[in-house]
């Protein structure tokens, strides 16, 4: 009991900042919380806009039995965004039967 009455400031100071320090952390929980959900609703965009693009891509060519090489590059660098941010599907299935068609230079 001496021990309490004599520091007893120190502790309710430990106890104050201990309050103070998970308020700060429950903050900043909620932040990153927020900024995960953006970060994920801003790779599900992309990853849209890159697969309607890659079937816009694919769709041309099949349409004209083949693809010119700047297309191709377009088509690859589209592709290689899609899959590292999870896309799959009917996208992969059109860019693999679109990169055999044969390839032409575009002027």
């Amino acid at each position: 009991m001496e021990f309490l009455e004599s520091n007893w400031g120190t502790i309710l100071g430990l106890l104050v900042n201990i309050g103070v320090l998970k308020y700060i952390l429950i903050s900043l929980k909620e932040k990153f919380d927020d900024y995960q959900a953006k970060a994920e609703a801003r790779d599900d965009a992309t990853k849209s806009l890159c697969r309607t693009e890659i079937i816009s891509i694919c769709h041309k060519a099949q349409r004209e039995g083949h693809i010119a090489y700047y297309n191709l590059e377009n088509l690859t660098l589209l592709y290689k965004s899609y899959k590292a941010l999870g896309g799959n599907g009917a996208a992969e299935k059109m860019y693999n039967k679109t990169i055999n068609l044969p390839q032409i230079e575009e002027e």
